[in-house]
């Protein structure tokens, strides 16, 4: 559960620490910050392929997926990964479903038991308020791929989260975010591309129901199961 939470809850230093010039003509930090979160704020939907690479420096190896990503408001999602394995992520705005493909199980919880802070809440629902919740500065670039778009870090206000920061990058011309890394408090780096992105072109709401298949044990938490 815990790789699934920082695969879901990354699509997010305390100082300003290098300010690319396109960002200063574009009227600085703050700008750049609210034309994102502008963005984000008017899109009711959303799509995208995905590649993911997770380094796992205790094992020593790097993990790769790929797959589809939706997002609906309000609080709906599915990560639909077609390799290694053919596991999804499903939340209908109340409930979320974790299957395992490996495993032949699903983990059904209530949506707000896993996304327990604001700060994740609010990943999901498509960074709404950046400024309340990160303390924000553009990134340096140095190892990042940063052509054509600003590098924000995202550092969270509050300790409660299992990444230390966030590094978004944010296309110039769309202000959509297409690369996200997520650092966490052990050293990893998870980097996730986004491509072919489309919004607001009416995903049903059928998408965000999920039906176990047959034979799969299903797996609640004691309140769920009463």
């Amino acid at each position: 559960m815990k790789k699934m939470k920082q695969i879901v809850f990354i699509l997010a230093a305390a100082f300003l620490v290098s300010v690319p010039r396109a960002a200063l003509a574009d009227g600085g930090l703050d700008s750049v910050v609210d034309r994102v979160q502008k963005k984000y704020e008017q899109i009711s939907d959303f799509h995208a392929d995905f590649s993911q690479e997770a380094e796992v420096k205790a094992l020593n190896k790097v993990q790769k997926a790929e797959g589809e990503v939706w997002f609906k408001k309000p609080g709906k999602m599915r990560w639909n990964y077609h390799t290694p394995a053919k596991d999804e992520i499903v939340s209908d705005g109340n409930t979320l479903w974790y299957y395992s493909q490996e495993e032949n199980q699903v983990i059904e919880s209530p949506l707000s038991k896993v996304s327990d802070t604001e700060t994740t809440s609010t990943l999901l629902s498509g960074l709404g308020k950046i400024k309340e919740l990160f303390d924000v500065s553009f990134a340096k670039t140095e190892g990042l791929d940063g052509a054509g778009s600003y590098l924000l870090d995202l550092k969270p206000k509050t300790e409660e989260e299992g990444y230390n920061k966030v590094t978004i990058a944010v296309d110039k011309n769309t202000m959509l975010v297409n690369t996200m890394y997520l650092y966490d408090p052990y050293g990893n780096l998870t980097t996730v591309n986004l491509s072919d992105i489309s919004v607001d072109k009416g995903v049903p709401d059928s998408l965000f129901v999920f039906n176990a298949p047959d034979g799969v044990e299903v797996i609640k938490p004691p309140s769920m199961g009463q």
